[in-house]
């Protein structure tokens, strides 16, 4: 069955590219700057690089960030669609969590309260962002710690060139869900600004799953406040300076394991980024000094004796602070070389206190604020492009930890375009993941630890249609990781701490296709095939927990008539292993959803959307015991004064 699914959807990716000419289709070729640092056409790198843009955003007004960036190649989002607060866990091309970085404006923002270092990208609302840059394979180079499987930058929105534009997006649905934003932008003079506000309240449903349907499990409701603000003023044609603010709070309830019920389980989650930015340029050449502060405060509570669990009572309370200092340039070498070069200085700090009471007693531990470290990292790479057909990028990062001490990864990137439509590329390159400050500092930390260190292979090929609105893109990879941190248990003595141990082996491919189809209408796919397995002593085993081998989307979109958009989706999720603690069988069975988004412009400046998700109603389970979404809805109006 599995071999029938890939032929079908191979066919179906690779069918004709050259298909009627789609003119208001968006052209593929866009300007991105999360592969190199420096502003460029896609087709000029040998990058993997996937753009979701303001038009593909819009359309999927009626669902989280998380659940838009989970529909492209590659990536499963664990958490996406179950209830609104639960932490979205990424995995990219069959990486653990926390070897994904996440990027807010070319931001590092992982969160050091973290086991894992990993940011919550419930976060980031929707109405704040203008478009999302996900790039793949190893990116330690120029991004630093995390960048194992690839990285996500959420660009932020900017302002307008009015000198006031308001806008609003007010949307309600299943769930007693309201969703609603007001921006505010524009441009006076030498100064411009972009604020935002974004409000979520939903009465959500139960998180943990009744198996009975019978013990009338209660509805974890959520709510979210986010405030955004973008300001830029130009001192001259060459000197800027840029300030960034955005502060996230939301709160709700929860349960406390699979299948279990509670009425007084609760969480407050928090997270202030601030960002300073001075930007230099002159013909051949951009420098910009950064200086970022990032806190997230996280705290749970369950004070009621009526959890079902083996707590009576639990609160914790975690606090992470991250300080980002990052100097760097593109420099214009000849007409067809640059040099980008940077220094870059992270620090991050953590606080953390956890207090359980049960029928054994009290279990108390701590982390003070000296749980600390930095980062500092010097990285240069040198770009050709358009040397007979010809583009490559090589380079270097040199990184210094305050307690482990030096480590060093590498880049070689060459592509090469057969023609003016078809273009080849190669990638090589190394990775590294620090120690979390937990697996340092907590009652198992271990100061011995080794940074994580991996190197990837990737081959693949992109073709485009002759006025690039279609597209093909083909890409096989491998990925081998070595000194995985492992929580050990000693079998003799039953200390526990974490320790470098094991190597990871995955690999797999990714084809994806655009396709125009006559003057309105397009047509979107993507397949992923993931395999791996861990290796420790020469034994190897099966290990890629809640990660399925096989994905595919598709997604039709079409204007029916004038302002009317109908655009239906389809998404297939294969088999995974559950989770090592995860009840249910051994493998968790495949599931497909059905989405249907109608949109329609009364005018220029107000459209209406009604998205239908799951409209087959599907029971799914991307951990067993905890509900996902069944049938839903939003509908909403978006406007622009």
């Amino acid at each position: 069955m599995k071999r029938k699914v890939l032929v079908m959807a191979a066919i179906i990716i690779s069918s004709q590219l050259h298909a009627q000419d789609s003119s208001n289709v968006k052209q593929l070729d866009e300007v991105i700057v999360t592969a190199n640092k420096v502003e460029q056409k896609q087709s000029s790198t040998g990058k993997m690089v996937t753009v979701i843009n303001q038009e593909t955003l819009q359309r999927n007004a009626g669902k989280t960030l998380s659940e838009i960036i989970n529909y492209q190649a590659g990536i499963f989002i664990n958490g996406a669609n179950n209830n609104a607060g639960t932490n979205p866990d990424v995995y990219l091309r069959g990486a653990g969590t926390g070897n994904t970085l996440i990027l807010i404006d070319g931001i590092p923002v992982g969160d050091p309260s973290n086991i894992n270092n990993t940011f919550d990208l419930n976060m980031i609302s929707l109405g704040q962002v203008e478009r999302v840059e996900i790039l793949k394979g190893a990116q330690s180079t120029l991004w630093g710690s995390d960048a194992v499987a690839g990285v996500i930058n959420i660009i932020t929105k900017k302002a307008g060139k009015n000198v006031i534009s308001p806008t609003a997006m007010l949307s309600y649905g299943t769930y007693q869900t309201f969703r609603g934003n007001l921006g505010l932008n524009g441009s006076i003079k030498k100064f411009s600004y972009h604020l935002v506000y974004d409000y979520i309240n939903t009465g959500g449903f139960p998180v943990a799953h009744d198996s009975t349907g019978k013990m009338n499990f209660k509805k974890d409701d959520f709510k979210q406040n986010s405030f955004q603000a973008n300001l830029k003023y130009q001192f001259n044609d060459h000197f800027s300076m840029k300030a960034f603010s955005n502060m996230s709070k939301y709160h709700g309830s929860t349960d406390p394991g699979a299948f279990q019920n509670d009425k007084d389980d609760y969480f407050n989650n928090k997270n202030a980024l601030q960002n300073v930015e001075l930007l230099y340029t002159k013909k051949g050449m951009q420098i910009h000094l950064s200086q970022s502060f990032t806190q997230s405060t996280r705290s749970y509570l369950n004070d009621s004796a009526s959890v079902s669990g083996f707590d009576m009572y639990s609160k914790g309370d975690y606090h992470g602070k991250t300080s980002n200092t990052e100097l760097f340039g593109n420099f214009a070498l000849t007409k067809n070389t640059k040099l980008v070069s940077g220094i870059q200085r992270l620090t991050q700090q953590t606080d953390q206190h956890y207090l359980s009471i049960s029928m054994y007693g009290p279990y108390e531990t701590a982390l003070g604020d000296s749980a600390k470290a930095n980062n500092i990292a010097m990285y240069h790479s040198l770009l050709i492009t358009g040397i007979q057909w010809f583009d490559m990028e090589a380079g270097f990062r040199y990184n210094h930890h305050s307690i482990y001490g030096n480590n060093l990864t590498y880049t070689l990137n060459p592509s090469y375009h057969i023609s003016d439509f078809v273009k080849l590329f190669i990638n090589i390159s190394s990775a590294y993941k620090i120690p979390s400050l937990y697996q340092l500092y907590s009652e198992y930390g271990n100061k011995n630890l080794s940074p994580e260190k991996s190197t990837n292979y990737e081959i693949g090929l992109q073709v485009f249609a002759k006025n690039k609105q279609s597209n093909f893109r083909a890409a096989a990879f491998k990925r081998d990781i070595k000194d995985l941190f492992v929580f050990y248990t000693d079998p003799n003595t039953y200390a526990s701490m974490y320790i470098n141990r094991d190597k990871q082996h995955d690999f797999g491919f990714e084809l994806e296709s655009t396709i125009g189809i006559f003057k309105k209408s397009s047509w979107i796919n993507n397949l992923t095939y993931i395999d791996g397995e861990g290796e420790n002593g020469g034994v190897k085993i099966k290990n890629l927990y809640r990660r399925p081998n096989f994905i595919m989307s598709s997604t039709f979109i079409t204007v029916l008539t004038k302002g009317f958009t109908f655009s239906p989706s389809f998404r297939f999720i294969g088999e995974r292993l559950r989770g090592t603690y995860d009840a249910g069988p051994e493998k968790m069975p495949a599931y497909y959803t059905l989405d249907l988004y109608f949109g329609y412009a009364l005018s220029k400046k107000c459209k209406a959307f009604m998205d239908l998700r799951n409209i087959t109603n599907q029971e799914y389970f991307d951990i067993v015991g905890y509900n996902s979404k069944r049938f839903n809805m939003m509908t909403g109006i978006s406007l622009l004064f």
